[in-house]
């Protein structure tokens, strides 16, 4: 009997050595577009939800699908307000522990507030049609990064300040993720994916001291319920990857950032799973089927058949052209290469064409007396380290008024990765001052950002 791409993906995850690397393509948003659909309308409807990941399975001959990648449902159900994007996940819009209430007054998550319900029901839908033959992955917003949500940009400096309320804050959000955990464990779902943006951002030892006690709870929480434990993250975790499998999950996942090599090898040391990690601009949403099959060729022979998935970075860009997608699942399934056809091009002939037609994100002049502060970013709208880090600018925007301009440049378009390359920008999120790298990927606390705003206006410049 053939092996199943549940089984591969099963036994991936329990570290066994298997036939053939699976590939679990995190499509998100990405099947709304399937379905003719934008992300807000898509993620509101269940029905929609279980339609758009199981077509997106079956074009992309995927052997794991994750149900619901949305990172904001528990922000929301616990008071924070959403923006809704046409092409992204909501983004939080307002912290509901900034806006002055109290941890306190807070809601304990129950199976029928907000959108949990359908979150729930396309969940164990989707274990119903499809799970005898794919590995259905539910996702959760993990603590460090629920925290953020709750508490604003501010927590930054609450850890630093005020340790025993950020802790706090932290516990009642590791109890938030293992109740719904529980529930989704319930629908039949053999893998829960803690997803935890944000742990990418701060250093090992305040991973030690305030996201390890935090997320070790959820984690034995599902192992004790018999199910998997994923823990994934974004931007480059290369610091904390150890540290992350130390905390007990069967699985990481990262991003394009972090060195599959290096991964591999602690993987080994610890026995622990590892997913990633194909770049979801440069290579899915603007390189050609064969630079898509090349690439995944590339991280198959690195990965190897031991504990390895084949994913993309992260949650995949809405405009993600799905031939791109189809030609890595022809190549994980049969080995198969494209040919190189009319109408694709690679991803460099993209960028010149994009120089050629004048598609161009100049730079802002340097002047005394102001500072020019750019943020590289996948998408604020859409990814956590990237909104907290234009957060922070936001919250001294006021303080500094007309010296102060900013902006955020965008990987999602070819004018944002030529900007991006001019810059030497390789990691993201990014904050540049006056074209010069300062935080990178570590958004800063205010006092932080100040203090390099101050810096850079005491000692007037001209354009480098």
């Amino acid at each position: 009997m053939m092996t199943t791409g549940k089984e591969l993906v099963l036994r991936a995850l329990h570290f066994e050595t298997v036939e053939r690397t699976p590939w679990v393509p995190f499509t998100g948003v990405h099947s709304a577009r399937l379905l003719e659909q934008d992300a807000a309308t898509y993620l509101q409807d269940p029905s929609s939800i279980v339609r758009g990941v199981t077509l997106a399975a079956e074009r992309t001959l995927a052997d794991g699908v994750c149900a619901v990648f949305d990172l904001q449902v528990e922000a929301e159900v616990l008071g924070c307000r959403l923006k809704w994007s046409p092409n992204n996940p909501p983004a939080v819009a307002s912290h509901v522990l900034e806006e002055g209430k109290a941890l306190a007054d807070l809601p304990s998550l129950t199976k029928d507030q907000g959108r949990i319900p359908l979150c729930l029901e396309a969940t164990r839908e989707l274990v119903r049609t499809v799970g005898d033959q794919l590995a259905v992955f539910s996702l959760l917003c993990g603590p460090f990064t629920l925290a953020l949500h709750l508490a604003g940009q501010s927590f930054l400096t609450d850890l630093i300040e005020k340790p025993d309320y950020a802790q706090e804050i932290l516990r009642f959000c590791s109890d938030t993720a293992a109740r719904l955990a529980t529930w989704y464990l319930e629908t039949g779902s053999p893998v829960v994916a803690i997803v935890d943006p944000m742990t990418s951002q701060i250093s090992p030892r305040h991973f030690r001291k305030f996201v390890a006690p935090c997320l070790e709870p959820v984690i034995a929480v599902i192992r004790e319920k018999g199910g998997i434990a994923s823990l994934f993250c974004c931007g480059d975790a290369t610091k904390n990857i150890e540290l992350m499998m130390q905390c007990g999950p069967h699985s990481v996942a990262f991003d394009e950032q972090v060195d599959l090599a290096l991964v591999r090898d602690l993987a080994k040391k610890h026995r622990v799973s590892f997913e990633g990690n194909m770049p979801l601009t440069t290579t899915l949403l603007f390189g050609s089927p064969l630079e898509c099959a090349r690439d995944a060729a590339a991280r198959l022979d690195i990965g190897g058949k031991e504990g390895y998935i084949l994913s993309p970075g992260c949650d995949l860009p809405f405009h993600t052209p799905l031939y791109n997608l189809e030609a890595v699942g022809r190549f994980v399934r049969f080995g198969e290469l494209p040919q190189e056809t009319a109408g694709f091009i690679s991803l460099e002939q993209a960028l010149a064409a994009a120089d050629e037609s004048g598609e161009e994100l100049q730079p802002v002049e340097i002047v005394p007396g102001r500072v020019f502060i750019e943020i590289v970013t996948l998408d604020s709208e859409g990814c956590a380290p990237c909104q907290y880090m234009c957060e922070a600018v936001r919250s001294v925007e006021e303080h500094y008024g007309k010296r102060l301009v900013w902006r955020e440049t965008l990987i999602k378009s070819l004018a944002g990765i030529r900007r991006t390359q001019k810059l030497g920008v390789s990691t993201l999120p990014t904050l540049l001052m006056n074209n010069e790298i300062v935080f990178d990927n570590l958004v800063p606390t205010r006092e932080e950002l100040i203090r390099e705003i101050d810096r850079r206006l005491s000692e007037p410049r001209g354009e480098r």
